[in-house]
């Protein structure tokens, strides 16, 4: 719509121009860099629009939950190896980390932030 608006006006601007005067050749001249203007204008996205998004959640908030939660279900399991075979050792198989025992926690964690 809003180019075919773009396009009268730039008909009404040639036709204007020609009732001045100006030879029809001169008038199609003169109004096809306004009329160009105009539909480039109509086809752009407009730069002033708002994009209205949630704010992002504050920091902190969950993944300090799961960190710990993991840390201590981990301190558990390496007392306990059958916490470990029960909890961890298909969650680590489904992420991709072969353990068979529980790895040395270093490794673990380089493990896990490779998966990230």
């Amino acid at each position: 719509m809003k180019t075919a608006v773009a396009l009268m006006v730039g008909v009404v601007i040639g036709v204007v121009i020609w009732w001045l005067g100006v030879p029809v050749q001169w008038a199609v001249v003169l109004a096809v860099p306004p009329t160009a203007f105009g539909v480039l204008v109509s086809r752009l996205p407009r730069a002033t629009d708002v994009l209205w998004t949630a704010d992002p959640p504050p920091p902190a908030s969950i993944s300090t939950a799961h960190a710990s939660t993991l840390a201590s279900r981990l301190a558990e399991a390496a007392e306990d190896p059958r916490r470990y075979e029960d909890r961890f050792r298909g969650r680590l198989s489904r992420l991709g980390i072969d353990a068979g025992e529980m790895p040395d926690p270093k490794t673990l964690a380089e493990k896990l932030r490779r998966v990230e």
